[in-house]
């Protein structure tokens, strides 16, 4: 079962490897449409003047078994980028935190994960297909 781990608060991109960068880069075009830098997605300047800046920024591993397959940014509360671990290969966003995936599989998996981290919302209109899952597996 995959689990959402190893969260780290992304503040500045001065420790995120070439991959992370360009994962970061993707998760702003998927945002908003803007293929900007990096630097230009988080800021530590007064972040509400800026509608680049993916504000609240954490990345997270997504684990199966101790190993990462998955790694996730999430950013302004209620969106995200999913990629392949070590890729740039998004394979889910989250749009107004609900989970979109064009494979069932991964979707159902990282669902059901985030209904155990509690990154998905009671009130989300896949919960309770995510919850039943997780609860059957349990």
């Amino acid at each position: 079962m995959n689990e959402f781990t190893g969260m780290r608060k992304i503040t500045s991109v001065d420790r995120l490897n070439t991959t992370q960068l360009e994962q970061l880069r993707l998760s702003g075009i998927a945002y908003d449409g803007q293929d900007l830098p990096p630097e230009e997605r988080i800021s530590s300047h007064d972040e509400s003047e800026l509608e680049s800046v993916l504000n609240s920024c954490e990345l997270w591993d997504v684990a199966t078994d101790g190993f990462v397959v998955f790694e996730a940014w999430l950013y302004q509360g209620d969106s995200g980028s999913i990629f392949k671990a070590g890729t740039t290969e998004m394979i889910a966003e989250i749009i107004q935190c609900g989970l979109e995936c064009d494979d069932d599989d991964i979707e159902l998996k990282i669902g059901m994960a985030m209904v155990q981290s509690n990154l998905l919302p009671t009130g989300d209109s896949e919960y309770e297909r995510f919850s039943s899952a997780l609860k059957a597996l349990q």
